[in-house]
């Protein structure tokens, strides 16, 4: 079941490149930065505390679609925890995610002067943990807004990613701040 969900995501990637070079030449490629608070939760969230995310972002924005396509690449981490059970005590070691994922973006957009652009996110991707995580596939959904300024625009970010893992899927919400330009 795995593999299949490994083979999946790399065949939407690779689906996913004919519509993005087609889209370079209709609209426009955004680069982006962002940052912020990683919140293991579930299980994850038994074992693992928050952490902190660094992500790359490539968008293709066809002019005449509200839909994007948006490419990630991330570093996260979750941080080790104590704890203390039925007279029992221990610790975990953090985690290093390295993060790739392909999502399509739909963009809220009534006028190009709006000052705040929300939109919804959701995508395939891969996921490879430190401490035994291993390389996983996973899926994630969220939402966001877009804040227009000069030049550039910023935006803020919350995502869900369930990460298919032996046992129980690890899941992790990223909340994060950036900002996006054009070259």
């Amino acid at each position: 079941m795995k593999k299949l969900l490994v083979g999946a995501a790399m065949f939407a990637a690779f689906a996913a490149a004919a519509p993005m070079a087609q889209a370079q030449r209709d609209g426009d490629l955004i680069f982006g930065v962002s940052g912020g608070l990683t919140l293991p939760v579930g299980s994850l969230g038994d074992v693992q505390g928050s952490g902190l995310n660094l992500q790359g972002h490539a968008t293709l924005k066809p002019s005449s679609t509200p839909f994007s396509l948006r490419g990630d690449l991330g570093l996260w981490t979750t941080g080790g925890k104590s704890f203390s059970r039925l007279g029992l005590a221990g610790s975990t070691r953090g985690v290093t995610w390295f993060t790739g994922n392909v999502n399509a973006i739909y963009i809220f957009e009534g006028s190009k002067d709006d000052a705040f652009v929300p939109y919804v996110i959701g995508g395939v991707g891969l996921y490879n943990g430190s401490q035994g995580f291993g390389t996983n596939a996973g899926i994630n959904g969220g939402g966001g807004v877009t804040f227009k300024l000069a030049g550039f625009d910023a935006f803020a970010e919350g995502r869900f990613h369930n990460i298919f893992t032996d046992g129980p899927s690890s899941r992790i919400i990223p909340l994060s701040f950036g900002i996006n330009f054009k070259p």
